[in-house]
């Protein structure tokens, strides 16, 4: 014979069962858990957070509610236009170069110079091909710098070798400057106007130097020195307008993605990160829970208090909800007085045991008597999708309001061994 409160849903051609939550083996089953990372004591216990911890109030991998491809994307496409412009000017500019030198055959070292040439333009092929890969390495930035450092050293032995300072490919040593104040952080700008200046410096250092030439050198370098302050002064104010404009970013985006009001992630947010969470839970095999919550007849709080007295209730209970909650949960506000918990590598027992909790402490905390009524659901190998796990808990759901509501009951999944009759 059937335990009394174990029904099976007169709604679900499925097979499964629902089950009240006996308030007292609920209580036993509890127990105290020490905290995980911040959270309260809970009677799952601790674990390492899962792949891509998730931000309890927004849900999402970086805390703004959106997966953190959409800003690697950005920056990935922001450096791939950054080393293709820089490598493609090293190209145009190593083209001139050969012009000049074919212009001049009579120069001085033509040779090694036509070879020096050469190599640069198949090494600004070769990288113009690469930048696809490295534009999507965390080592783009340092890939891209130590380059530019590098062109300035080697326009300056280039510059030596064809007749130091009356070489006009001098003029060549102001590329790397300009091109570090558009994307280099200020020391890596620093340092290519020092490698700038330093190969100027090895130009006057190892050839002799007349007054006029002298003075052409003074002026070149001047002009070098201001350059190098103008970029590392340009490079500090994008970055602190970068910085500035991350903030506003990310603040918009936790608006768009936390729920003013409760502090819980709204429906949209919730819910993606719900698919990502079962996919994660399929790919791994690991449980997954869903924690349905809804305040009973709260329309006669707005009713009987007001609105006010109403909303406040509410940003109290989406408050009690998070601080129950781990910090790996996803914590959500669906609509009105309808809430939900996701509890990833949860089983639904400890799940119910959480959901009975709640539905025993938070109420006490409210500024009016206010009952909860707690549906709570597993994920389903057999028809492992978020629709399931919804459905689950909104048909325990509709077995705790029948029944009298302020319960918590549980739909165990098929593929989750449960004897309703025990």
């Amino acid at each position: 014979m059937a335990r009394p409160g174990v029904f099976k849903h007169p709604r679900s051609p499925r097979a499964g069962g629902i089950a009240l939550v006996d308030p007292q083996v609920s209580a036993s089953v509890e127990g105290p858990g020490p905290a995980v990372d911040g959270g309260t004591d809970g009677p799952v216990g601790p674990r390492p957070a899962p792949d891509g911890e998730v931000s309890r109030r927004i849900g999402s991998d970086d805390g703004s509610g959106f997966p953190h491809v959409v800003g690697g994307e950005v920056h990935r496409g922001f450096w791939l236009t950054h080393m293709r412009i820089g490598f493609g000017v090293f190209l145009a500019e190593t083209v001139v170069v050969l012009g000049y030198l074919g212009t001049t055959p009579h120069g001085p070292h033509r040779p090694l110079l036509w070879i020096v040439a050469a190599s640069w333009l198949v090494l600004a092929a070769v990288n113009l091909w690469l930048v696809r890969l490295v534009a999507a390495k965390a080592w783009r930035a340092t890939f891209s710098a130590g380059w530019t450092v590098l062109s300035a050293f080697a326009v300056g032995a280039v510059a030596d070798i064809d007749g130091g300072l009356r070489s006009p490919m001098l003029i060549l040593l102001f590329l790397p400057i300009s091109f570090a104040g558009w994307a280099f952080s200020p020391a890596a700008a620093a340092a290519c106007g020092a490698s700038s200046l330093a190969s100027l410096a090895f130009v006057v250092a190892t050839n002799h130097v007349p007054g006029a030439a002298g003075n052409t050198a003074l002026m070149l370098g001047a002009v070098l020195a201001g350059s190098s302050v103008l970029s590392v002064a340009a490079a500090r104010n994008r970055v602190r307008r970068e910085r500035h404009e991350a903030v506003l970013a990310d603040t918009i985006v936790e608006m768009a993605a936390t729920d003013g009001l409760t502090g819980c992630a709204v429906h949209r947010v919730f819910h993606q990160r719900f698919r990502d969470e079962v996919a994660r839970s399929q790919r791994h095999g690991h449980s997954l829970s869903l924690v349905l919550i809804d305040l009973d007849n709260f329309k006669q709080v707005n009713d009987t208090y007001g609105h006010l007295v109403g909303d406040h209730v509410l940003a109290a209970f989406g408050a009690a909800l998070l601080a129950h909650s781990r910090s790996f949960d996803v914590v959500g506000r669906l609509g009105g007085d309808e809430f939900a918990v996701l509890m990833p590598d949860t089983e639904p027992s400890a799940a119910a045991a959480l959901a009975e909790r709640i539905r025993s402490d938070v109420p006490v905390v409210l500024e009016v008597p206010v009952t909860i009524s707690v549906g709570v659901s597993g994920l389903d190998r057999s028809v492992s999708t978020t629709e399931q796990m919804f459905d689950d808990a909104d048909f325990a759901l509709y077995e705790v309001k029948r029944s009298g509501r302020d319960a918590v009951a549980v739909r165990f999944p098929s593929s989750v061994a449960h004897d309703p009759t025990s």
